[in-house]
């Protein structure tokens, strides 16, 4: 299903620090998952949240619950004055 906008939040089970990803099975409320090893869990988690960030045909917000993460997110944005970043 797709929308002309879109709204993702990352939650705690999916975090950025430095220049990887890393994964928080603990930290997901997919009972399914929860149990996984990290290294497979980042698969599932990165997959997921690129095919609801897909989901938007005319834009898309992403938010993350962490405060680094979601520095992160603002680095990769293009700011009305041109310029990258917050």
């Amino acid at each position: 299903m797709e929308y002309a906008y879109n709204a993702v939040v990352i939650g705690g089970d999916l975090i950025r620090r430095g220049k990887q990803w890393i994964a928080r099975p603990e930290a997901s409320y997919d009972s399914q998952l929860r149990h996984l090893p990290p290294d497979r869990y980042l698969r599932y988690a990165l997959n997921t949240y690129r095919v609801l960030a897909t989901r938007g045909t005319l834009g898309t917000r992403l938010y993350s619950t962490d405060p680094g993460t979601q520095t992160f997110l603002q680095t990769l944005t293009r700011q009305p004055n041109g310029q990258m970043g917050p």
